[in-house]
């Protein structure tokens, strides 16, 4: 499910209305400043001195230290620390708690190889109790081409992104509309000195009027019964995070809920349970791996990412206990090619156990980011897929930084910006049992060309706007809020 939440179209509009009197300038995002590395010769050594901290009203210094690639008191050559400062700032910026963060650095007076650091921050509003506007598909096209304008959900979000200045997050969520949920969960990523063990617990109760019962030419058939709710699900968990280093994230999931479906849905799909059971409490559990090394992970242009992620789930019924493990698995691959040309790849495939499944576990193809481009309007049904997306990029407007002098508060007044034009080619292939087969997009290579905008700013948003085709000829503007890759 795609979100059109409110925060993103009044951000939009904010920029569009921009006037005149903006004062823009092009961000350096290469060295750390512009007194630092082109004033050192190639074989000089650096010694870094005092690293000094300035900006961070609310976060907490030893959560930025976390993050720094270099240290008080070590020997570095010019090259590496260039690296180390940069790479620093790049990872400050990806905790997401920081609009902007900038570098000096400072000679010493006395010993000329001794170089002393200052970062300043410009921290982010954490605090946001702000309505939301959603809609109850899973992304905006599918909403759009519907025609069931009523299938949206509004409600409040209440989240803090820095709680306590120590980057915990804490969220409250309260939906009503078309499909109801109330949810909270708390996240704190630092639990000991070392800084390196987490740990969060959620819990949360949704109730769908209607529910997705079955698959016909690739798109969801939709049940909604004559009163009551057709899904309610009851759900908590705990997760255990261990980030031993930067970029190297372990994580995992225990999560017990109880799921209720309306009878009726399983007269119309007999598969939709098991056993046509109406009532299944299901244990599952999670674990992941990521590998980070993305320059902005909002929307990176360079570096590499991997994760890997396997579950287990267990059905509890009145009749029998199945039993279902799921891998999956991403490698995001971004590269500069000129100045202003960038290329990206990426490849993700699933793997189940399992090739029948109840049909409230199946995992379609066409969900959040898991799509090939050109295909929104699709779900295909499978138990096992890949993806391959590619984008080959062009920075038609470099990042840049505008001042609103009409709004004082600084964690809104300065805004960054860029644009980017870049053409993609998608491809991706979905098996499926060839009894279970419904349709033409099963087992056959799926492939989607087009042209796209990406427009991004500040607080991670990413407006895309693509024009694609795929192998049925059949052409469309598509609208998402996500980087592609």
């Amino acid at each position: 499910m795609k979100h059109i939440c409110l925060r993103f179209i009044l951000y939009f509009l904010l920029l569009v209305f921009l006037t005149e009197n903006i004062v823009a300038q092009t961000i350096d995002t290469v060295s750390p400043s512009p007194d630092s590395c082109l004033s050192f010769s190639e074989k000089e050594k650096i010694v870094v001195g005092d690293i000094r901290l300035k900006g961070n009203k609310i976060t907490r210094d030893k959560i930025i230290v976390r993050e720094l690639e270099l240290n008080s008191g070590d020997t570095l050559c010019f090259s590496e620390f260039c690296r180390l400062t940069n790479q620093s700032r790049l990872n400050l910026l990806n905790r997401s708690i920081f609009n902007f963060v900038t570098i000096d650095t400072i000679r010493d007076t006395v010993y000329r190889q001794l170089m002393h650091l200052e970062f300043q921050f410009i921290e982010r509003w954490y605090f946001w109790p702000f309505p939301i506007f959603e809609l109850a598909d899973r992304n905006f096209n599918s909403w759009f081409s519907s025609g069931k304008y009523n299938r949206v959900n509004y409600g409040m979000l209440l989240t803090h992104n820095n709680f306590r200045g120590r980057i915990e997050q804490f969220r409250i969520l309260i939906r009503a509309g078309f499909n109801q949920n109330f949810s909270i969960r708390y996240d704190i990523p630092y639990l000991t000195r070392d800084q390196t063990f987490g740990l969060g617990f959620m819990a949360g109760l949704s109730r769908n009027p209607e529910a997705a019962i079955a698959n016909v030419d690739d798109k969801q058939l939709f049940f909604k019964p004559a009163s009551g709710f057709a899904r309610e699900n009851l759900y908590g968990g705990i997760i255990f995070t261990y980030r031993p280093a930067i970029r190297n994230t372990h994580s995992l999931i225990a999560t017990l809920d109880y799921l209720r479906i309306a009878d009726s849905i399983l007269i119309l799909n007999p598969d939709y349970s098991v056993n046509t059971d109406n009532e299944i409490y299901n244990m599952a559990f999670n674990y992941t791996f990521k590998h980070d090394y993305r320059d902005h992970k909002p929307y990176p242009l360079t570096g590499h990412y991997f994760d890997v992620e396997l579950g287990f789930r267990k059905l509890l019924t009145r009749f029998e206990n199945p039993e279902f493990y799921v891998l999956k698995s991403s490698f995001d691959f971004y590269k500069t090619i000129t100045n202003r040309v960038y290329w990206a790849s990426n490849l993700t495939v699933r793997f189940t156990d399992k090739s029948i499944q109840p049909y409230f576990l199946s995992s379609s193809f066409g969900f959040n980011n898991d799509i090939v481009r050109s295909y929104e309007l699709y779900v295909v049904e499978g138990y096992n897929w890949g993806i391959m997306k590619n984008n080959l990029k062009y920075q038609l407007l470099k990042p840049r930084v505008s001042q609103l002098p009409w709004i004082k508060s600084e964690k809104f007044n300065k805004v960054h910006y860029a644009v980017y034009l870049n053409l993609f080619g998608d491809f991706g292939y979905v098996r499926q049992r060839t009894d279970k087969m419904s349709s033409g997009l099963q087992n056959r290579l799926l492939h989607g060309f087009g042209l796209g905008l990406d427009f991004v700013t500040y607080y991670d948003l990413v407006f895309r706007f693509e024009y694609g085709i795929n192998h049925l000829s059949e052409k469309g503007l598509f609208i998402h809020f996500v980087a592609p890759i």
